[in-house]
């Protein structure tokens, strides 16, 4: 029965460092469409002005990475289930979050066509509004093994770093908010990394401007 109650303890444990990664996985993949926006605006432009993307367009493309982020980390943890230590050491944090830098460019890669789709097909935007619905259908299911590989290509590298920062950031905030042994720690843990993730948010798509070039001149 102890045995029992420790496996179901560490479970719970589990569990919680899983949900609580959520917001900073999303936080971080949503970085991606950010900055590719900018690029892809910043190439058609023949003025080397830099400038933030709208908001309505972020909204719009931003649907692949909020789904993808969380998605790696709910993917990596039924991958590390079986040694049922998956409890938020610093080590075991940064390999979590490199592997999150390689799976989440894929998911977003994947995804991202899908998303262009959806918002042509729907109406929403004319990003991808040419054509017939079959066109855009045949645009869709052709370009994304491409797209994939070169999106895949690209956003690997900066990929694995965002990974490792929202290790690092997390494991800080497990440091900060002590052992989740009851339930009201685990919702302090909940709360600092949803607030982490939406400074880490914060930083790069409203303030301060020089780290928003900085990260478009690094990642051009």
């Amino acid at each position: 029965m102890a045995l029992e109650e420790i496996r179901d303890e560490v479970n719970r444990r589990q569990r919680v460092t899983v949900i609580a990664l959520l917001p900073l996985a999303a936080a971080m993949a949503l970085i991606i469409p950010y900055i590719q926006i900018v690029i892809t605006l910043q190439d058609a432009d023949y003025y080397y002005i830099l400038d933030r993307p709208g908001w309505p367009t972020y909204f719009r493309l931003a649907g692949a990475a909020l789904f993808a982020g969380p998605l790696s980390i709910l993917i990596i943890y039924l991958v590390f289930k079986q040694f049922d230590d998956l409890l938020p050491s610093f080590l075991k944090l940064m390999i979590v979050g490199l592997a999150y830098g390689i799976l989440m460019p894929l998911l977003i890669g994947i995804l991202t066509p899908l998303n262009l789709f959806i918002i042509g097909i729907t109406g929403v935007s004319n990003v991808t509004g040419q054509g017939s619905a079959q066109q855009m259908l045949g645009d869709w299911v052709f370009s994304t093994p491409l797209f994939t590989f070169l999106f895949w290509s690209d956003w690997l590298g900066p990929g694995i770093f965002f990974g490792l920062i929202a290790g690092a950031i997390f494991w800080v905030i497990a440091k900060f908010t002590g052992p989740v042994d009851h339930r009201e720690r685990a919702k302090l843990l909940y709360g600092a990394s949803a607030i982490s993730a939406l400074g880490v948010l914060f930083l790069v798509t409203v303030w301060p401007y020089w780290l928003f070039e900085y990260m478009f001149e690094t990642f051009l």
